[in-house]
């Protein structure tokens, strides 16, 4: 009896390992510290980004203390500028964390890829709300304060013209804003992140399809 039972359990298929010690091997390559890397990119592209937001805030900076004699409206964009570049220092700080996670990983590495890449996901689309909804403000601003200046130097007779002109004029800006502005931002987040992230996925994918292939 016992014979039997050896026998049977010699014939049976030994548990399928090799596909998982596969991928793991496979998601390790890819998350790769190598410069070439998709992760290591997008690392870069973050630090190439808070340099550039850290040279605004200098300008800005700058700019904000030679200004004060200056019309409010120019103040007032430049202290909104600062403001985003620091508050974009917490976005960075927050996107850098999830890259760097990415390839410190322990146990079961293909879940904490995919949860890392939907966080990924969603900071990249941050980015772009952010983006636009600042430039909308921006444009809120403008017209604000430009609405100011119109009604105390033009004449009544001439308000209503000069009104009707103001917005005309910020409804093209925010027509261009929505289109033009809007496109380029997602093309910009694109080629910094949003292919990478696109890699990525799709080499996740093709590792779920090897066993069955």
């Amino acid at each position: 009896m016992e014979l039997d039972d050896l026998r049977r359990q010699w014939q049976q298929p030994a548990p399928a390992e090799a596909p998982a010690a596969f991928d793991a091997v496979a998601l390790t390559k890819l998350l790769a510290r190598g410069s070439r890397s998709p992760v290591s990119k997008m690392r870069r592209n973050v630090w190439l980004e808070i340099s550039f937001a850290a040279v605004i805030m200098i300008l800005t900076s700058i700019g904000l203390l030679y200004a004060r004699d200056t019309h409010i409206h120019i103040r007032t964009l430049l202290g909104g500028m600062i403001i985003i570049c620091l508050l974009s220092g917490f976005y960075y700080r927050r996107k850098l964390a999830v890259l760097h996670s990415l390839g410190d990983a322990n146990g079961a590495l293909r879940e904490h890829v995919v949860r890392q890449l939907s966080s990924l996901r969603g900071l990249v689309k941050l980015y772009y709300q952010a983006t636009m909804w600042s430039s909308y403000m921006g444009l809120v601003i403008g017209l604000f304060f430009t609405g100011t200046d119109v009604v105390h130097t033009v004449s009544r007779s001439k308000l209503l013209i000069a009104i009707a002109i103001m917005f005309v004029v910020y409804g093209i800006l925010g027509l261009f804003n929505y289109f033009i502005m809007g496109r380029f931002t997602r093309w910009y987040i694109q080629r910094l992140y949003g292919q990478h992230l696109d890699q990525l996925e799709r080499s996740l994918r093709e590792l779920d399809d090897e066993p069955s292939a």
